[in-house]
């Protein structure tokens, strides 16, 4: 087990930290008392105050952004286009990082309260969106760059006017529409990171117009999805009796053809590093027509591509001294997005906005990992290595139209107005892998020394893979939210309701062509992958390759369909701004079908199968669920108590669902592309129903300070957890199952407070825990722990400087999360597999020469950590089975703005 003292460290560390954050913000509440007696006056008009976590220039910057905290009945977050650009944070994934209680996972996805990425939703201006990413269901929020951002709200307590799959908190992108003036902004900028200092890995494919050869794919049609030498002969023989020799060496080279069709250009060599590059322009009005008319239209454009060495050192957890790798890995990154919106305001009461966003994500890596286990061993001179190269492309198209309406009634006093909103969203995410390729090896070395004496790849099946892959997600949705405010002197009384329709389908078809050396001995198979698998090399039928389809981890290939009809009812009563109750309920219709599908399957004899599968009682398949989840929430405000301008109390119950995703329903294999690691989807997975409380005081002070605290419970059940399935020691293999039942609980601080002098300190603190309940009886190592994913603290703090002349603005930002579980192990005696805790600290300078020019220096991970994961093995060793390089960053903006 890790030792305690080390863990009291680390969680010392991170209390320590956060109470000069909290200290701070009980300072506000002795000098605000010091300021003068507040009030006692109560004020018609509901109260509006604003939150800002910068002082000086970027105060009046915050103006624009309302806190929509303090309006809204349910625990909630916003954050600004300005307070992200201050952090210097590129992409809406590093700005929610600095949130109160969020985590993020592999610099793209969101943990919101310890909970995993299943447990949060994100949608663009309140719509759903695909996900581009093959290994996942929510979109990778690295992919949008923090430029369209207006604001992010992050809500944490469920109501019904957000989709019913609601676990740690939702996440709603709003982007900026219709300019109030003129707008037009450029940066440039460019980056360099330590660990991409050294040369890094390159090869010469890669091309995305290649995908499954032409050749390939038409003889899968010809030979009924079986190309391999038998296949091909059970087509070519029609004669009966034994093949003839020539008809067998007709069959032979037909596949030998087959195999020369495959982009083999895949040996990988060294190459220097580019620094990054990136740029971003934005440019937009809006032009009265006339004094009630006013049209704007805003257009972006974005581009960045950066090259980063992503080493890591690999343990077996049983036998790290025997089974042990080391990996190089190089990607070249593009990230492009182009975004426009135009709209049409009338009297500022009726406004209709049509944005279309259009984003590219290109991945290129090359790999070699080079290792020894329990048959390659140093003693014995032998060491295994392995190849991969990989391009992936991901694309995602969105198309939105909103409208915001307030009409306008006088049928009796207590009515003014009645309000609409209103959306239809259309969007397809795609993802193309058109030539991933692992190739297994084997150095010989010198056992003395270590030296390298020659290569060659090994004599076994499947000793080249060439995986095609395609993915493709189209989701239309729409919905109206409709707002009835009755005004009683005093008392307000808000009635709302509102309707949501969301259609998604999905197609990921996936092929593999194998090449196997099995049988082939001498010089044939020497040298790397360039020289064996030359042109040359392979011609000769005499040296044994042959080709076949499939994997051998199963299923490739699924369709899938979900359908949502929602309608939900709130109602809102406000007592003399001093009480609020907020009590409603939604209604959801759920459709979902997942239907697994071979490819390769020419007989029909899959799809009969598929349809007695469906005819069963109690079939996963297709599944329809409809059900009720209500939310009550009552909040008490007093304006003066303690000394604050504005002070409050929620408390909030609810009830919701996790539904697994598409992907982890699915009975596919993937490899999880950052860390390398195989995952099984489960066709049997159950949804979870999670039970809410949370409990939130906050106090806000007139010039920005303020304190928060926060209690939350949700109690879940069958929750989704992974665990490693069994498989040898130096492969890990990860799968989804339901756990008996859940809990987590947790307290969350927040605060801010100026120091004077142009200074000011903010920062959060969560501290939680959590308790997952196993089967009994299925080999778990411990059948009551910790939730995959929970960290036991979280903190952000930050140290923030505006001088007076307004030209120079800087922040010292840290962050960090406790250890969380990785996965459950079982049937090993090992213990549970940990991520250790990760503590980042960085540093952006802004110099502003001019109001119009800005230069900005960005020092990331300055820590130089990296990325662990230790587990405990059954004889007792802390083991590090997966290490990965970080590297400090070093990022330069240049940006005009008009």
């Amino acid at each position: 087990m890790r030792t305690m003292t080390s863990k009291r460290r680390q969680l010392s560390l991170a209390i320590m930290a956060a109470s000069v954050v909290l200290y701070s913000g009980q300072q506000a509440v002795a000098q605000s008392s010091d300021a003068g007696e507040v009030s006692s006056t109560p004020r018609i008009q509901a109260p509006v105050i604003e939150e800002v976590l910068t002082v000086g220039r970027l105060q009046s910057a915050s103006d624009s952004i309302i806190d929509e905290r303090i309006e809204q009945p349910y625990a909630a977050d916003v954050l600004g286009f300005d307070q992200i650009s201050r952090a210097g944070d590129s992409d809406i994934a590093a700005a929610l990082s600095r949130v109160t209680g969020l985590t993020v996972v592999d610099n793209q996805y969101v943990y919101v309260r310890s909970l995993g990425e299943r447990y949060s939703t994100t949608r663009l201006n309140g719509a759903a969106v695909p996900s581009p990413e093959l290994t996942r269901n929510v979109l990778p929020l690295d992919l949008l760059p923090s430029s369209i951002v207006k604001t992010l709200k992050v809500q944490k307590a469920y109501s019904p006017n957000l989709p019913a799959t609601f676990g740690g908190g939702s996440v709603d992108i709003r982007t900026k529409g219709i300019p109030d003036d003129v707008v037009f902004d450029i940066s440039i900028g460019t980056g360099w990171n330590s660990q991409s200092s050294n040369d890094g890995l390159t090869y010469s494919g890669g091309d995305v117009d290649n995908g499954i050869p032409v050749e390939l794919g038409n003889a899968l049609t010809q030979y009924q999805g079986d190309p391999s030498i038998n296949g091909i002969l059970n087509v070519l023989h029609t004669s009966g009796g034994a093949a003839s020799a020539e008809l067998r060496e007709q069959a032979e080279q037909i596949n030998r053809d087959l195999i020369l069709s495959l982009d083999r250009d895949v040996e990988i060599t060294s190459k220097s590093l580019d620094p990054d590059v990136g740029a971003k322009v934005s440019l937009g009005n809006s032009w009265y027509v006339s004094d009630d008319w006013r049209i704007g239209a805003l257009a972006n454009l974005s581009y960045d591509k950066e090259w980063r060495n992503k080493n890591q050192e690999k343990k077996g957890v049983g036998n790290p001294d025997t089974v042990n790798s080391k990996v190089a890995r190089t990607t070249e990154e593009v990230k492009e997005l182009a975004s426009v919106s135009a709209g049409v305001s009338f009297q500022e009461m009726h406004t209709i906005e049509a944005s279309g966003f259009f984003i590219t994500n290109t991945e290129d890596l090359a790999s070699i990992t080079e290792g020894f286990n329990n048959n390659n061993t140093l003693a014995d001179g032998s060491q295994r290595v392995d190849y991969q190269t990989r391009f992936e492309e991901r694309r995602l198209e969105v198309l939105q139209v909103t409208g915001d309406h307030a009409v306008e009634f006088d049928l009796f006093d207590a009515m003014d107005e009645l309000s609409a909103n209103w959306y239809y969203s259309d969007s397809k995410a795609e993802t193309a892998v058109p030539n991933e390729t692992n190739i297994q090896g084997s150095n010989t070395l010198n056992p003395a020394t270590g030296e390298l004496i020659d290569t060659a790849l090994l004599a076994t099946t499947s000793v080249a893979t060439f995986a095609f892959l395609q993915l493709e997600d189209n989701v239309e949705s729409y919905g109206l939210d409709v707002e009835l405010p009755l005004n009683f002197g005093n008392n307000l009384v808000t009635l709302s309701g509102g309707y949501d329709y969301n259609d998604k389908s999905r197609a990921y078809y996936g092929y593999t062509a194998n090449i196997n050396t099995a049988g082939i001995s001498g010089d044939v198979l020497a040298g790397t992958p360039g020289a064996v698998l030359s042109d040359d090399n392979l011609s000769s039928l005499e040296n044994g390759f042959n080709l076949s389809m499939g994997t051998a981890t199963g299923q490739e290939s699924y369709i899938a369909a979900q359908m949502t009809d929602a309608a939900y009812g709130m109602i809102d009563i406000n007592f003399d701004y001093t009480w609020r109750v907020n009590a409603g309920v939604r209604y959801e219709d759920f459709r979902q079908a997942v239907l697994p599908i071979d490819l390769l399957d020419h007989t029909g004899e899959s799809i009969r199968q598929l349809n007695e599968e469906l005819a069963k009682e109690g079939q996963s398949l297709a599944i329809k669920e409809d059900g009720w989840y209500p939310s009550l929430a009552l909040t008490y405000m007093n304006q003066g108590f303690m000394d604050a301008d504005d002070f409050q109390v929620r408390a909030a119950v609810s009830q919701s669902v996790i539904r697994p995703d598409l992907r982890e329903m699915s009975n596919v294999s993937y490899i999880d592309p950052d860390l390398g690691i195989l995952v099984q989807g489960n066709p049997l997975l159950k949804f979870s129903e999670i039970n809410h409380l949370d409990l939130r005081t906050e106090w806000f002070y007139g010039d920005g300070d303020n304190l928060t605290v926060s209690f939350f419970y949700k109690e879940i059940s069958d929750p989704i957890e992974q665990t490693r399935k069994p498989a040898s020691d130096d492969d890990i293999s990860l799968e989804y199952y339901n756990a008996t039942s859940g809990e987590i609980y947790g307290l969350e601080f927040e605060g801010k407070k100026g120091l004077g002098r142009g200074l000011f300190v903010s920062g959060n603190l969560t501290l939680s825990d959590s308790e997952i309940v196993s089967p009994d009886g299925e080999g778990f190592t411990n059948t009551v722990r910790r939730m995959t994913g929970q960290s036991e603290y979280v903190m952000n703090a930050q140290l923030g400087f505006d001088s007076d002349d307004g030209m120079h603005t800087a922040s010292l930002l840290y962050n960090v999360f406790g250890d969380r579980v990785y996965y459950a192990a079982r049937s090993n005696g090992h213990q549970d597999a940990f991520e250790m805790p990760y503590h980042s600290l960085d540093l952006v300078y802004t110099f502003y020469p001019t109001e119009t020019l800005s230069l900005k220096l960005k020092l990331s991970n300055l820590l130089d950590q990296d990325r662990e994961f230790e587990q405990v093995n059954a004889g007792g060793e802390t083991v590090t089975i997966l290490k990965q390089e970080q590297g400090t960053g070093v990022g330069l903006d240049f940006k005009y703005s008009f």
